[in-house]
């Protein structure tokens, strides 16, 4: 996870930031611990979308409009409400904020399913879906404005445009041609590597260390693995054995 507290755990998701809560405690509680939370990884969440997943704490109108103020204040943007309560989920519905997760258990009132067919109905998995849940595996390009935030290791199985980003507390590796900008190790683990079969991004970031690829006009693509070596972003052959 990306940070846990006693009330909160907050993790990335393929459409931004999830942030679950505990039933227990008052609603001030629950505004003081997020705020807490935010100010002290403001930088690491600032401009992604936010789910809250409350359980089964029943939220008025009042108090969600305050959630998403308080959002607002750290640049974050309220796009879904996950409640048990179905008092809730209206009162969210008729705020225009998503009541489920893309691919969730639920049906579209929020209700949890008692089954779900085992494939995404093309005879294959959903590509978000793996045994590991350190990683996030993504079947598609990410074109620009996208943002990726994940606490685990990232595999992008297409292109990385300009203008693009991901941000990862693992490693990134990225099967096709890499424009925009990556962060791997993003919570501090300098042992964190970015694989690329074309890696020419807008930026590179590991850990704390910042480097930004030179422009090479007709350049020859070939893979590339970008570690720190000697306290600074070293772009190798990818080879076999890395």
């Amino acid at each position: 996870m990306i940070q846990e507290a006693q009330q909160l755990r907050i993790k990335g998701i393929r459409d931004g930031l999830l942030i679950t809560t505990s039933s227990e405690g008052s609603f001030a509680e629950l505004c003081a611990q997020l705020r807490a939370e935010l100010q002290q990884k403001g930088a690491f969440f600032q401009g992604s979308r936010v789910a809250l997943q409350v359980e089964a704490r029943p939220l008025n109108k009042a108090q969600i409009l305050q959630l998403q103020r308080l959002f607002i204040e750290y640049n974050l943007e309220l796009w879904a409400i996950l409640a048990d309560n179905a008092e809730t989920r209206t009162i969210a519905r008729d705020l225009d904020l998503a009541i489920r997760l893309a691919g969730s258990q639920t049906d579209l009132d929020g209700n949890v399913l008692a089954h779900l067919p085992e494939s995404s109905g093309n005879g294959h998995a959903p590509a978000h879906q793996q045994s590991d849940a350190q990683v996030l595996m993504l079947r598609e390009t990410l074109r620009s404005g996208r943002s990726i935030l994940h606490d685990g290791h990232v595999v992008i199985m297409g292109d990385v445009n300009a203008g693009a980003e991901i941000i990862a507390g693992g490693d990134v590796l990225v099967w096709g041609r890499l424009r925009g900008l990556v962060h791997a190790g993003a919570m501090g683990d300098d042992t964190a590597v970015i694989c690329a079969l074309d890696l020419n991004p807008t930026q590179l970031r590991i850990a704390d260390q910042i480097a930004i690829a030179p422009h090479e006009a007709g350049r020859t693509p070939y893979p590339e693995q970008a570690s720190i070596k000697n306290g600074q972003i070293i772009a190798e052959r990818w080879k076999s054995g890395n």
